[in-house]
């Protein structure tokens, strides 16, 4: 069952630790993710673990704070996965190697004008990668705003990923969600479609909450491919 606040809702001035609503050091937030194959096989299942630090990325100190992102992934995983092509391959004689982390530490983004997290796209989730990033615009929520993000640029550390993605974000309008036994209502959907330089493109639905962010991300990538993280659990530290 999602656990939800009842303290109010309110968006912050900057992004320091006690500034921070969403991504405050005191929660800690739970998803389901579920990886379907182009052909509709579900591949993995797992729960993905997002802890706040309330403190400044490495990556980029002066504008995004730390998260930990934990995996749960099980060998039967990475024994599904390796012995299936890796999407990262540019060359069948030089199979690209499936990687696994059990923990990473990312950057997300709080403040008034914008809303974002880098995905989870650590193990079989690098295709999020090819996608656009969840991104809100709070002066932009409403139905029928739409912007377009900035260019996404991908590194040849990715492999058959390398290129870049022009994301474009469509508002649709709130609606209420079920979370376990709860209903949530609030729920912004917003659609996103990102054009890879080369591969194509890949779409993401997801939905946006004030209080509690992104309560659901959907993903259908460029060869069919589906990966979603929905919101089971939210934690806050008393």
């Amino acid at each position: 069952m999602l656990v939800l606040l009842i303290s109010a809702f309110y968006l912050s001035t900057a992004s320091a630790p006690d500034s921070l609503v969403i991504f405050s050091a005191q929660r800690t937030y739970h998803y389901r993710a579920v990886y379907i194959s182009p052909t509709g096989d579900t591949l993995s299942r797992e729960r993905i673990t997002m802890q706040p630090s309330g403190q400044p990325w490495v990556g980029q100190p002066k504008r995004q704070s730390a998260c930990t992102v934990q995996y749960s992934y099980r060998p039967a995983d990475s024994l599904t996965f390796s012995a299936r092509p890796n999407p990262q391959t540019q060359d069948v004689r030089k199979p690209y190697a499936w990687q696994w982390q059990y923990s990473t530490v990312t950057g997300v983004i709080e403040n008034p004008q914008e809303i974002w997290i880098h995905p989870f796209r650590s193990n079989q989730y690098a295709y999020t990668e090819v996608a656009p990033f969840p991104q809100v615009k709070p002066a932009l929520l409403h139905p029928g705003k739409s912007w377009r993000g900035g260019r996404l640029f991908i590194m040849g550390g990715w492999g058959a990923f390398k290129g870049s993605v022009q994301p474009t974000y469509h508002v649709k309008a709130p609606a209420t969600r079920r979370y376990g036994k709860q209903d949530l209502s609030g729920c912004w959907l917003i659609e996103a479609v990102g054009q890879h330089s080369r591969l194509g493109t890949s779409y993401l639905d997801f939905y946006f909450h004030p209080r509690y962010g992104f309560t659901e991300v959907h993903y259908r990538f460029y060869d069919g491919t589906r990966i979603s993280f929905v919101l089971e659990q939210l934690d806050t530290a008393s």
